[in-house]
């Protein structure tokens, strides 16, 4: 304990600490400018989150290996932020990582501030990783990425 301070305040101070959760102001930023936007804001919104996917898709594939396989690396993402997924391999050799299940809509809210940040952000993400990937959003927040064949 520092000289010139309390018992009292420095427990206060901890109780505080352990209470409180991480402040996050953009979180229902985000939340309530989606919630009134106009046509026009939510397009600018949905531009700047693909743009950000693609960012990070860029830097995350400047600290991988050269032979790495899209929908196991992406599949991998999703499971550090938290977000459930189960990926299929078909016979034609693509891939499909379905997004749903049980947590998966909670998963995502708690990563991104909106369903619909989710989609464009990870859209701009999984296109970095294979060109021709696409995301299908389902439902409820299920969502469907394909990987189709990669070509050598």
């Amino acid at each position: 304990m520092r000289a010139g301070t309390s018992f009292a305040r420095d427990w206060q101070l901890i109780k505080v600490a352990r209470s409180l959760r991480r402040h996050d102001v953009t979180r229902p930023l985000i939340q309530r400018l989606l919630a009134e936007a106009t046509l026009d804001l939510t397009r600018r919104i949905a531009v700047i989150a693909e743009q950000l996917g693609k960012e990070d898709g860029t830097a995350l594939l400047a600290h991988t290996e050269e032979q790495f396989d899209p929908p196991t690396l992406m599949e991998g993402i999703l499971l550090t932020w938290g977000i459930p997924c189960e990926h299929i391999d078909e016979a034609d050799g693509s891939a499909i990582l379905s997004i749903g299940g049980d947590g998966a809509a909670a998963a995502i809210r708690e990563t991104f501030a909106d369903i619909r940040v989710a989609e464009h952000y990870l859209t701009g993400y999984i296109r970095v990783l294979q060109h021709d990937a696409v995301l299908e959003p389902v439902s409820g927040g299920r969502m469907t990425i394909r990987f189709p064949p990669r070509k050598e």
